[in-house]
């Protein structure tokens, strides 16, 4: 083996018994009758080594890049169906937004962005008042409640579940 061969240490021999050298846990131990034992009492005649798997690494930079990207494109698609939302209802929680996102963001903090971004594009504008979510993943917990600034009295509320949501037209494209 030569010098620049980089090792690490995977098993502690200690006496007659063997540890798993960062945890320091008993793997296995020499009984009197010569047969190695597990911390169980089953009889082994070898110790098994994980195979490193070979793995993208990407640098934090990258990742915050992507994210940055990807919540982006997601915002703009959420904008879209929150706009459809707060046409047909005079009132918006996070909720409503869940229900008809065709796509969760990222992360669930996400949501926020989406209501204050709606709220500096004069969609909606925040209130003082409170529900409880209907999601049971937010265990009861109260939500904002969101006053539409497009509401049309004649244009029907959304269906609940995921709502079409078209890209917005690019002028001079079809």
């Amino acid at each position: 083996m030569s010098a620049a061969t980089a090792t690490q240490e995977l098993l502690l021999l200690r006496g007659a018994s063997i540890l798993h050298a960062e945890t320091l846990l008993e793997l296995a131990t020499l009984g009197d009758d010569g047969l190695w034992r597990t911390v169980d009492g089953a009889i082994t005649e070898s110790i098994g080594i994980p195979h490193p798997s070979a793995r993208a690494i990407v640098k934090p930079e990258a990742a915050r890049a992507l994210h940055r990207e990807q919540d982006a494109a997601w915002l703009k698609q959420a904008l879209v169906v929150l706009r459809k939302v707060a046409a047909g209802q005079r009132e918006v929680t996070v909720d409503d937004c869940w229900t008809h996102m065709e796509m969760p963001p990222r992360t669930s903090s996400l949501m926020s962005t989406l209501m204050v971004a709606a709220g500096r594009e004069g969609i909606i504008e925040k209130t003082a008042e409170h529900r409880r979510s209907i999601r049971p993943i937010n265990g009861g917990r109260t939500v904002r409640v969101w006053r539409s600034l497009i509401y049309s009295a004649g244009r029907p509320a959304l269906p609940h579940g995921p709502a079409t949501a078209a890209a917005p037209r690019i002028e001079g494209q079809p």
